[in-house]
């Protein structure tokens, strides 16, 4: 009957909390996190200071922020975790990153904290974490003690196929963290090159997409056309492995990473000039969308959030909806897409929320200013805008 102290009970620590309740028998799980109160979350007790949750537990996962106010486990954030962990926690307990940290900080954190280190990086997308938890693609379980591996892979079992399971370095499971979300951000930038091409030859973004994505060796995940990535791991995870490549000289490594970010950037410019473009000087947007992605209210680093504020700075009036993102400090909200829409000259989605799949064009063509036009971020939205709205997709015209 094991006890598991979670440290960080943010998305990651949450649903990751609610599968060992649930999964590993008579387990006793305990979270600790300063933001969060109650006795209860489900099955999981909330302990309120650090040495309640440590104190007998043979498991600690760290759930917590890359950076915990410092730059990784060198940061003063790490170092004071690393103390507290040496002096309540058992010398027995394993201490599991969970956390995304630069290759070589799960043996830093092992000689600061006097613990046994396994790194297990969580491989999970916000809005479904602990879908992605209970059935994982595969679970990386990197250290250099057998015993400690051993025991965590045996605590994975608990719900895990034995073949999904793989046992590595703690190195090498760091960085394959990295290398998966560059992989990921390198698709979307790539994809996101070829709308580019498309919309100036004349081409459809679409079929160039699926017809690559039919290739067994490429697959079509993350081939959609979109503003660009965004959220709280992509570009993070990308400038960590280029500032792990540079503090290893290898320049031209971090240079090729960085060019995915750039790209990124790049998209984010082109968008936020077309739409200007097409609203003219002072036009008022209406933005539908504000979070980095559908089914969420997380806006930070969101590519939606950053067009608002680059439409902002160029002039232009400006009301947003989501239906997950009630307020953002410096962004005027409506509360339906319809109120959004009123006196628009251009009604921009930029991202694809089911509930925007089903809106009334027809009604949103009367409610926007006359010669309306639409801009939608992905070709694949459905849109079906009436004549008398010009409608302007990625990719191509519709």
């Amino acid at each position: 009957m094991p006890r598991i102290a979670i440290i960080g009970y943010g998305v990651v620590g949450r649903a990751l909390g609610a599968v060992l309740a649930a999964k590993v028998r008579g387990a006793e799980v305990v979270a600790h996190d300063p933001k969060v109160r109650g006795r209860f979350i489900g099955k999981v007790r909330v302990a309120k200071a650090m040495p309640n949750a440590l104190k007998g537990a043979a498991f600690i996962f760290l759930c917590l922020p890359s950076h915990l106010k410092g730059e990784g486990v060198a940061g003063t954030g790490w170092k004071a975790l690393a103390k507290q962990i040496a002096q309540y926690a058992e010398p027995s307990a394993v201490i599991v990153i969970k956390s995304t940290l630069v290759p070589g900080d799960a043996t830093r954190l092992e000689q600061l904290a006097n613990r046994q280190v396994v790194a297990c990086p969580e491989f999970m997308s916000e809005g479904t974490a602990e879908r992605d938890i209970l059935k994982p693609h595969r679970v990386l379980v990197g250290g250099k003690h057998k015993v400690a591996v051993d025991s965590v892979v045996k605590l994975y079992r608990s719900w895990v196929p034995a073949n999904r399971i793989i046992r590595m370095d703690a190195w090498s499971a760091q960085l394959t963290k990295l290398f998966a979300n560059a992989m990921l951000a390198q698709r979307v930038s790539s994809i996101n090159s070829m709308a580019a091409l498309c919309e100036l030859g004349g081409g459809d973004v679409r079929a160039v997409s699926k017809a690559v994505g039919m290739d067994p060796r490429i697959g079509s995940m993350y081939l959609q056309p979109s503003v660009g990535f965004g959220g709280s791991c992509l570009e993070k995870d990308l400038r960590l492995l280029c500032s792990l490549a540079e503090c290893m000289g290898l320049t031209d490594v971090a240079r090729y990473w960085h060019s995915v970010i750039e790209q990124n950037e790049a998209q984010l410019h082109r968008v936020t000039r077309q739409i200007s473009k097409m609203a003219g000087k002072g036009g008022r947007v209406a933005v539908l969308g504000l979070a980095f992605k559908p089914g969420v209210a997380d806006i930070r680093n969101s590519a939606p959030l950053r067009i608002v504020e680059g439409l902002a700075a160029l002039g232009h009036q400006l009301r947003a909806h989501d239906p997950k993102v009630k307020a953002v400090k410096g962004v005027l909200t409506a509360g339906s897409p319809y109120a959004a829409a009123r006196r628009a000259t251009v009604v921009a989605m930029l991202n694809d929320a089911p509930v925007y799949q089903g809106l009334d064009w027809r009604r949103i063509a009367r409610l926007a200013a006359p010669g309306a036009k639409v801009y939608a971020s992905s070709p694949g939205i459905g849109l079906k805008a009436p004549t008398q709205m010009g409608t302007f997709i990625l990719g191509g015209a519709a």
